[in-house]
């Protein structure tokens, strides 16, 4: 479905990936593990357009998007789910939700979009009309990920959706990532939980400074050496 072929990305003259090459199964949940500063949120951005490899290619099928702009990316049916949430904090839920379906695509069924998100997140639906920089840390993140699938994708791609969350509420939004998984929306995760996203993943990649050092099946990685005192603290 998605395929990164040997991206050597740049910021300004500093090289922050070298020759990265991974692939994202239709139906799949793939995890890629790394600390901070491995590329990892690189990886993303060069997925969505934000950023443009030096050397190699990304291609979902036999569409090249590395040669396209980031709102044709969403077009095509990836979605990103940024590190940090980045919502608009003087906008309600409501309005959150739907700036997720400002694409041709989604745009027609966006009304019968935003109630599947409110059954997916049923608090949303109780806090639609109050301002998302009001909201829970573990609520916005919820906003965050609905928005993302107002856009309707073939490809949800999130970074660090765990971050600053309480561990319940993390529990909660990865058994929801499971069950969006589920209903056919492939997932690429990247998640400083690694024990979390080795569970619920089918593969995983490990980035090591801008390297993929690692990659295979989630339940052989996790019981790798290296990933186990690395990544897992065992």
């Amino acid at each position: 479905m998605l395929f990164l072929d040997n991206l050597d990305v740049f910021y300004g003259d500093a090289q922050a990936l070298w020759n990265v090459s991974l692939e994202v199964h239709k139906g799949e949940i793939v995890t890629l593990l790394g600390s901070n500063g491995a590329g990892k949120t690189t990886t993303l951005k060069t997925i969505s357009g934000l950023l443009h490899p030096r050397k190699g290619e990304v291609r979902l099928g036999d569409i090249r998007l590395d040669q396209v702009e980031p709102s044709s990316i969403v077009r095509h049916g990836i979605a990103h789910v940024p590190e940090g949430r980045r919502l608009f904090p003087n906008m309600t839920v409501a309005e959150n939700l739907i700036v997720g379906a400002y694409n041709t695509h989604a745009w027609p069924d966006r009304n019968k979009t935003i109630e599947t998100i409110y059954e997916i997140f049923p608090v949303l639906s109780e806090r639609k009309g109050q301002l998302a920089g009001t909201l829970s840390g573990g609520e916005q993140q919820m906003v965050a990920i609905g928005r993302g699938l107002m856009s309707d994708p073939s490809l949800l791609m999130l970074d660090e959706p765990s971050l600053g969350l309480a561990p319940k509420i993390v529990e909660m939004i990865f058994q929801i990532l499971v069950n969006i998984s589920k209903k056919g929306t492939t997932i690429l995760l990247i998640e400083q939980n690694a024990q979390l996203a080795l569970q619920i993943a089918h593969r995983a990649y490990v980035m090591e400074t801008g390297r993929i050092s690692l990659e295979g099946e989630a339940s052989d990685l996790i019981q790798n050496e290296h990933v186990r005192k690395a990544y897992l603290g065992l």
